[in-house]
């Protein structure tokens, strides 16, 4: 259901499973973190250049804030959300996901992104300590039951993903988006950006199903769908 590229994590979280599957047969004793810790490994070996903790999203459960120390193995501590943005029946419908249809570049705008940090780019280490701080907002948004606050915290995201690398918005996506602004809160790329799924927080239900009846009339490419 969820195809590759799709910015949502899948390569960590597959990896996660497969060596979580070997582990129980195995009988190694590996509990969830020293499982994300060789998924991490796993990735690096792979050279994808992502993979740093999109696995704890899938191999913890449910809405939580993830922290690390510096260092090259991080260890995530997860600090756990109530749910109540995303299940309320009042606002549950505000929230969207859009396949776009359109493959993704993770890749190439990770390695420019890292290549900004090693040459200790100001602009890039200013904007990724902001980064920082406006996760820590969007915890309290969360933690406080914030919706509009929570939305308008997303567009600043999208705005600072944007920030990072230009590649994240490419020509397609940026028409997309023009297309949906005015009934959302925020919303943005998943992952590295540049294509894969677009999640959205629509202002209110009637606005969700106004989005749904546009995008559903004319996708933004072959094979768009909303999941």
């Amino acid at each position: 259901a969820i195809p590759a590229g799709s910015g949502l994590g899948t390569s960590s979280i597959l990896a996660a499973t497969v060596l979580g599957a070997v582990a129980d047969f195995c009988g190694l004793g590996w509990d969830k973190t020293e499982i994300c810790r060789r998924t991490l490994m796993l990735e690096q070996l792979l050279t994808t250049g992502g993979g740093w903790q999109d696995q704890y999203g899938g191999v913890l459960h449910g809405v939580k804030l993830l922290q690390s120390q510096p260092g090259l193995s991080p260890v995530a501590t997860p600090r756990w959300l109530p749910d109540t943005l995303f299940t309320d029946p009042e606002i549950k419908p505000c929230h969207l996901l859009y396949y776009t249809g359109l493959t993704r570049t993770a890749k190439h705008i990770l390695a420019e992104i890292v290549r900004g940090m090693f040459l200790n780019s100001t602009e890039h280490l200013d904007l990724l300590n902001s980064m920082k701080q406006h996760a820590m907002q969007m915890y309290e948004a969360i933690q406080l039951g914030r919706f509009d606050a929570y939305g308008r915290l997303l567009r600043r995201t999208w705005e600072q993903n944007q920030a990072l690398d230009s590649g994240t918005n490419p020509p397609v996506i940026e028409a997309l988006c023009r297309r949906i602004d005015d009934y959302c809160l925020g919303y943005e790329l998943p992952g590295a950006g540049g294509g894969g799924f677009l999640y959205m927080v629509a202002k209110a239900p009637m606005g969700a199903l106004s989005i749904r009846e546009e995008l559903t009339a004319r996708p933004a490419a072959p094979g768009a769908r909303f999941v």
